[in-house]
């Protein structure tokens, strides 16, 4: 006489089968949503000044190099002082200034431009000698180091991490900036090198543009990846201690 149903028999593999379900379901939330692609793109804080690099560098034309001077020669690419902001400023704020929206209609009364509290804000800094306390958008861990001056040199434009900068109003991250992100790039590099010959890697209208072109990857970006690799000192390295300290 059994002294268990035979339903009970399938228990283990019910068991079984629900902790491998669970298990996978653990592992794939985790993998979705404790990821930088979830916790850190889109991040937009709110900064102490309303400053639009759509405006600035876009529409007005200036050089991402002309704020960030230090890009192409320091691992660090330099937030601006008040200073650099000031030498346009200086002169825009003038009530006959050479920008149009730098001008009043009387010529003789301050401009809406000059009236602005972000400007106002900007100017107190500038003459209180102490810098803007701006909020970092692109952040990596303290354990791992990135040269940006080592980046633009082998062709890689300010775009492929940080996205169409000059379109944002208010800068946000676009990227993940994860570490399987950056070995994606270092193991398959064709896909964001450009020939700085042809054009600036800060020029990032023409880069969307050329990294766009079909078949550009496969042709242009494949004939600048090999020659990058013929530099052993310059082959996008995989190895640990290439990002890490």
């Amino acid at each position: 006489m059994s002294i268990f149903p035979k339903w009970v028999n399938s228990i283990p593999a019910f068991a079984l089968v629900s902790v491998a379900i669970g298990f996978a379901i653990v592992v794939g939330g985790f993998w979705t949503y404790a990821t930088p692609a979830y916790w850190e793109v889109g991040y937009q804080p709110e900064q102490p000044i309303n400053y639009s690099h759509q405006l600035h560098a876009q529409e007005l034309g200036i050089d991402c190099r002309y704020c960030h001077t230090n890009v192409e020669d320091s691992r660090i690419a330099n937030i601006p002082s008040t200073s650099t902001c000031m030498n346009c400023h200086t002169v825009v704020d003038d009530k006959s200034g050479y920008l149009k929206k730098a001008n009043s209609l009387d010529g003789s009364t301050p401009s809406a431009h000059f009236a602005s509290p972000d400007l106002a804000a900007l100017r107190e800094a500038h003459e209180s000698g102490m810098p803007v306390k701006w909020k970092r958008v692109h952040k990596l861990p303290d354990y791992v180091q990135f040269n940006h001056a080592a980046h633009l040199d082998a062709g890689v434009s300010c775009i492929s991490c940080h996205g169409r900068v000059d379109q944002m109003a208010v800068v946000y991250q676009q990227k993940p900036l994860s570490m399987s992100w950056c070995l994606d790039c270092h193991r398959n590099p064709a896909h964001d090198l450009i020939d700085k010959s042809q054009g600036g890697v800060t020029n990032l209208a023409w880069v969307e543009d050329t990294l766009a072109q079909d078949g550009y990857a496969d042709n242009a970006g494949a004939s600048l990846a090999a020659s990058l690799s013929d530099n052993s000192r310059r082959t996008p390295p995989t190895h640990c201690s290439a990002c890490h300290y």
